[in-house]
């Protein structure tokens, strides 16, 4: 199933689109770009999510630290495909939100960004530019090394869903690639390659 791709912010609005069929297949989404959030969420769910694991559950990440109104800064972890994976989402003022995803996979290093909604990067691995240019990759950068996989942007908080096409990108990053052991101490304090 591919859906079209629409201009602006569309991808992030609430219209929904047949991604239950989706659950569990984000190896088989060569191009994330051309799909809506709601289709990313279901590829990059897991088989058996833990109970009681909270809404991120479903992702096999559990909130280490989850916000609210006076400190919205959330972190999220867990181990997928075989590798640590950590979501952080902080506020960045002025009604704007940095979204980080870090994978840990042990990579050549490369560095990637987004420009006029296309990929583009030095050393990148040749999957960056089989990517359409597409409205989710906006603001993005993401560079990878020995210390993992790390995607960052800084979005308005209404468009907060762009840390799924990141995700979605790290992973396929990482295929292949040697994991990256844990950091030491607990995960919440953890010094990510930011």
């Amino acid at each position: 199933m591919r859906v079209r791709q629409t201009g602006g912010v569309g991808l992030f609005g609430g219209r929904r689109a047949k991604a239950q069929e989706w659950h569990g297949r984000s190896a088989e989404l060569a191009d994330a770009g051309l799909y809506p959030w709601q289709v990313l969420w279901e590829a990059l769910a897991i088989a058996h999510p833990a109970e009681g694991g909270g809404a991120m559950a479903p992702l096999g990440l559990r909130g280490l630290r989850v916000g609210f109104k006076n400190d919205p800064t959330s972190v999220y972890h867990g181990e997928r495909h075989g590798r640590w994976v950590q979501v952080r989402q902080a506020e960045a003022g002025r009604g704007r939100m940095q979204m980080i995803v870090w994978v840990g996979a042990v990579l050549p290093s490369f560095d990637v960004v987004a420009d006029h909604g296309r990929l583009v990067g030095q050393n990148a691995p040749p999957m960056i530019a089989a990517q359409s240019p597409s409205d989710v990759w906006q603001d993005m950068e993401c560079r990878a090394g020995t210390s993992g996989i790390l995607a960052r942007r800084t979005v308005k908080a209404t468009q907060s869903q762009g840390w799924l096409y990141d995700l979605w990108l790290a992973e396929a990053l990482a295929v292949g690639a040697p994991s990256q052991p844990a950091f030491a101490g607990d995960p919440v304090d953890w010094q990510l390659p930011i």
